[in-house]
């Protein structure tokens, strides 16, 4: 497949969507409800060998035909960060890791699966199919850690990512400045070509759409959690 033949909810991509949905919604069910508690640590222990070894697996076929950029990468995107924290969650259920990824993860990958970018699918098939499992495992991580170990954002979650997603952001700025070469991790250096309604402008100006777009998804992502909260709190938990 020719990258730039993927159209954004064409067949290819509801297939894609239909899988992910499938196994986001089916696993953590089955783990709640089929799957028994024994195992539990077993699923977990699948999901991070999964998701690390497809990020190693990927680079490693980059290195191997001499196509590895060290600009765009290594694992510093905002969700390949949360891949790595949501298998650290997964492995310590660490609360961190944990609030990082949900937030993260869940606007990042999530929206990277509703609006891919097809000039990034230089390799046909094989860019297409590892785009939508390492992202869908993003998803499918913070899923389990929700409905199946548990794991609640705390009180202060949120204003305690806004302030480290601005540090990073800064850092990963001086980041793609020492890189050179058109490195562009969080998409700082250049937008991205997707379709997604929150980047629009040229750069700078396209980045402060990004970012209070951001602040208003992990907004909304807290309310049920910031609803949770609250009970705890009342229930003196």
């Amino acid at each position: 497949m020719d990258g730039f033949d993927f159209q954004t909810f064409g067949l290819t991509h509801n297939i894609y969507l239909l899988i992910s949905f499938g196994l986001w919604v089916g696993l953590p069910w089955s783990g709640k409800n089929i799957i028994p508690k024994k195992y539990h640590k077993n699923v977990a222990f699948a999901l991070i060998i999964t998701s690390i070894a497809q990020d190693f697996l990927y680079d490693m076929y980059q290195v191997s035909i001499n196509d590895f950029n060290l600009g765009d990468d290594l694992p510093l995107h905002i969700c390949g960060l949360s891949l790595f924290l949501s298998s650290y969650a997964l492995w310590k259920k660490d609360q961190l890791a944990f609030e990082l990824s949900y937030f993260w993860g869940m606007t990042g990958a999530f929206q990277a699966i509703l609006t891919p970018d097809p000039t990034r699918f230089s390799y046909g098939d094989l860019d297409v199919f590892s785009h939508f499992l390492s992202h869908g495992l993003v998803v499918l991580n913070v899923s389990w850690l929700i409905w199946v170990e548990g794991m609640r954002c705390q009180k202060g979650s949120l204003i305690k990512t806004l302030i480290i997603s601005t540090i990073a952001m800064g850092l990963i700025g001086v980041i793609n400045l020492l890189i050179g070469n058109g490195a562009n991790y969080w998409f700082l250096s250049q937008k991205p070509a997707g379709d997604s309604p929150f980047i629009q402008g040229d750069w700078p100006y396209y980045i402060l759409g990004v970012y209070i777009a951001g602040i208003i998804m992990m907004s909304l992502l807290y309310l049920p959690m910031k609803i949770v909260v609250a009970k705890n709190e009342k229930e003196g938990l």
